[in-house]
């Protein structure tokens, strides 16, 4: 901007005064100052600078060009004559008030792009409280006699802390000739602390050992901790491919994962990553399809492969447990072993290599291995483990291998292992000293297992699939068996399914057939054939109808005509609602019938409150309406139920760590509730409960009808004042909606043309809570 100044004159100034020369306009057109926006391969940077332009050239200081995303090593002054520079092209956008630049690709700033969606992170809750699990079983068999059993889980949580105690208790009735399997017998006892932070969980009491693909869990009394990854749903462990492309210009891009449409996201010009894939596994092809403004497409092929078993570079996966070896599970209440200690590694190096460890240890055991899982770029993922072991003076080793290779049209894997008859592990550190007659051990493992399978996906003619197992015992003990199958959709939800397997040390083969023909909704039928060496041939029929999702009855009928045996034939009724299951029927053959019966719940203890409901086998939900009654409870946008007596309802199918929608439908709530909120989106841990409060109060409303002083209704948007509160409108045929009011409300109004009247609003007793309308109350003019 030029700015002038003119000297003032006045009359009878001498003659040769003059006016100053105008201004040169090839002077102005060789220098002049602009505020522009920067954009480059038509992207709008966003920013506004100083741009001066000389002779037709345009300078822009590099601090500028820096800021907007350009590289500042390929500037050498501070103020840059983008006009000048190699591969740059500039244009002066007069009207737009815009500096359009062209500048080489790789100069522009790389876009790191997620495609998936980006979940909003959901701290999980959990509450403080108690339920019970039970299951009560009875049956009478004809030939048998009648026994009951209960088994039980009764859990306690609080915070990240979690103790559940499992058990069952078993009585026989009558005709039982021995009672060794009656009383109480206590499963596992165990306190479980989660972090999910750090993507911890500990437990103490009955804990279970980690293990890997080639070593053995056992059950021990102790502590354990590790990376647990069921924390973080959310968290991908694996290495997704991410994809690579430069943009010439701003675009969209659209990803294609096995033709099925993935994502779309914008691209501005310059290189960009695509990442945060859909979950994917196995072999397949993306396609990315770029666009541009002027609709012109480009398309590129990358195939891929995604093996699920690997970790991310850099993460790690492992546990450790100390303890004592139980034993007699299941039988003994309170026995345990000596000693041991068990502890595995993982760790990513990159994207194709992720390393595994194994250790044992007890008294006279130290057990020690090393695996690998390798991705063969496109071909697939091979694994191989080393362990060695020294067991009460005996050394062996292990070793195991295998590939395995995914796709959308087949699917192919081996597995094998060799050992040592010297070797040992926790899982035979503590078995019973057993020889046979050549002073060996009877209990060992396998010395050699040998797994193939592969499924091939036939399109419109089904799936076939096939197995070999092959197990070799250290006594030359050797299990065979060959598994064939073929399944395929027929019209509607129908299915056939047929498979095959045989056993070389046998003769013949045992086949199996069957066919699933849905009638409506949540009716089945089902027809089966069989045939064994042994047994013979048996042609089955069966009837189901599923339970309801919101309860009902369930029902299920079964005939089976058996060649050798008399024809066995079933019959089960089920009835289930929020608060418990029922079941009960019976089966067998002729002169050889049993009848039970079973029920299955929970009860839970919240907010000095004992609800019951269905079996609870992960997480809960008690929402609470403030003690309203029959009020809609919807979860995940769908009615789940009412709220009872006093105002709870508990939501008993809840996974964990899954951030679900909880709302309230206020329809049924009394016209002068006011809800602060009613709607909730909450995560829960696992194995605990949340009461989830909708605070709700009471307060007087009316709708009052206002007349002035003629008799006519007020005017619309005319205001009504009280004393703390603020206006309120009136509305057509003078109604206004009021609330928080007292048993004495006096009123003031001011009208659009100024004029102001008053009146007084007295409430009479609302026992129902119904909305009532008061009026024409008479509003009298002239009142401040």
């Amino acid at each position: 901007m030029l700015l002038f100044s003119l000297p003032l004159y006045s009359f009878g100034a001498q003659e040769d005064d003059a006016l100053p020369p105008p201004p040169d306009a090839q002077a102005l057109n060789q220098q002049a100052q602009f505020r522009l926006s920067l954009v480059f391969n038509q992207w709008d940077s966003g920013l506004v600078v100083p741009v001066t332009q000389r002779n037709g050239q345009f300078f822009v200081s590099r601090a500028d060009l820096q800021r907007a995303g350009l590289p500042g090593d390929k500037f050498t002054a501070d103020e840059v004559n983008v006009s000048a520079q190699k591969d740059v092209q500039t244009q002066y956008d007069s009207a737009g008030q815009r500096l359009l630049m062209t500048v080489p690709n790789e100069w522009l700033p790389s876009q790191a792009i997620m495609l998936g969606k980006n979940e909003a992170s959901f701290k999980p809750l959990s509450g403080t409280g108690a339920l019970f699990n039970y299951d009560l079983y009875a049956s009478h068999a004809q030939n048998s006699g009648s026994q009951a059993s209960v088994w039980h889980e009764l859990r306690v949580f609080s915070g990240n802390l979690s103790l559940s105690s499992t058990g069952t208790f078993r009585q026989d009735l009558s005709g039982y000739s021995t009672s060794s399997g009656e009383g109480y017998r206590r499963y596992d006892t165990t306190l479980t602390g989660t972090d999910e932070e750090d993507i911890l969980s500990w437990s103490a009491g009955d804990v279970v050992s980690d293990a890997l693909s080639w070593s053995n869990s056992v059950r021990m009394g102790g502590i354990s901790i590790g990376r647990d990854f069921s924390l973080r749903p959310d968290l991908i462990t694996y290495p997704l491919p991410a994809f690579s492309g430069e943009a010439a210009v701003p675009s969209t891009v659209d990803v294609f994962i096995n033709g099925y449409r993935s994502g779309s996201t914008q691209l501005q010009p310059g290189p960009f990553t695509l990442t945060n894939l859909p979950y994917i596994n196995g072999s397949g092809d993306a396609v990315l399809v770029t666009t541009d403004a002027l609709g012109r497409q480009v398309s590129t092929t990358l195939p891929f492969y995604v093996a699920s078993d690997l970790l991310k570079p850099g993460l790690s996966d492992g546990a450790f447990t100390l303890g004592n070896l139980r034993r007699d599970y299941g039988i003994d209440n309170f026995s345990y072993g000596p000693a041991a200690a068990s502890g595995s590694y993982r760790y990513g190096v990159n994207d194709f290599w992720t390393l595994e460890s194994h250790a044992e240890g007890a008294q006279s055991l130290a057990l020690v291995g090393v695996g690998t899982l390798v991705k063969l770029g496109r071909f697939g993922v091979v694994n191989g483990a080393w362990s060695h072991s020294e067991m009460r003076g005996q050394s062996g080793q292990q070793v195991n291998w295998g590939y395995q290779y995914n796709t959308n049209v087949f699917n192919i894997g081996t597995q094998h292992s060799r050992r040592d008859r010297g070797f040992g592990n926790l899982a035979l550190y503590d078995s019973p000293d057993s020889y046979d007659d050549n002073n060996q051990p009877i209990a060992s493992l396998s010395r050699s297992t040998d797994q193939y399978s592969l499924s091939v996906n036939l399109g419109r003619f089904g799936n076939l699939g096939a197995a070999w197992i092959d197990l070799r015992s250290f006594d030359d003990d050797k299990t065979q068996l060959l598994n064939l199958s073929w399944s395929k959709n027929l019209w509607g939800n129908s299915s056939f399914y047929l498979a095959a397997s045989h056993d070389p040390a046998q003769n013949g083969w045992s086949l199996a057939l069957s066919l699933q023909v849905p009638l409506g909704a949540s009716d089945n039928a089902a027809l089966s054939v069989e045939s064994t060496p042994d047994a013979g041939s048996s042609q089955r029929v069966n009837y189901n109808h599923a339970m309801p999702s919101n309860g009902g009855f369930s029902w299920n009928m079964a005939y089976a005509h058996q060649s050798k045996d008399d024809d066995y034939q079933q019959a089960t009724l089920g009835w289930r609602n929020n608060k418990v299951e029922l079941q009960g029927g019976a089966y067998g053959q002729r002169d050889n019938y049993t009848q039970w019966g079973e029920m299955a719940g929970s009860l839970v203890l919240m907010d000095n409150t004992l609800l019951a409901a269905n079996r609870i086998n992960d997480a809960f939900m008690v929402v609470s309406t403030d003690g309203y009654r029959d009020v809609t409870v919807n979860f995940e946008n769908q009615p789940i139920g009412t709220t009872d007596d006093d105002g709870y309802l508990l939501i008993s199918g809840v996974s964990s760590y899954y951030p679900a929608n909880y709302s309230i439908n206020t329809l049924n709530l009394p016209a002068d509730t006011r809800i602060k909120d009613t709607e909730r989106r909450v995560a829960l841990r696992r194995h605990s409960g949340y009461l989830l409060d909708f605070p709700m109060e009471q307060q007087r409303v009316a709708s009052v009808i206002l007349h002035d002083s003629q008799g006519h209704a007020l005017p619309v948007s005319s205001q009504v004042y009280r004393s703390l509160q603020p206006p309120v409108p009136v509305g057509y045929d003078g109604i206004v909606y009021l609330e928080n009011l007292s048993n004495v409300n006096p009123l003031t109004v001011t009208m659009p043309d100024g004029k102001r009247c008053s009146a007084t609003l007295t409430l009479d007793d609302n026992l129902d809570r119904k909305l009532k309308t008061y009026g024409p109350l008479l509003c009298r003019e002239g009142a401040r």
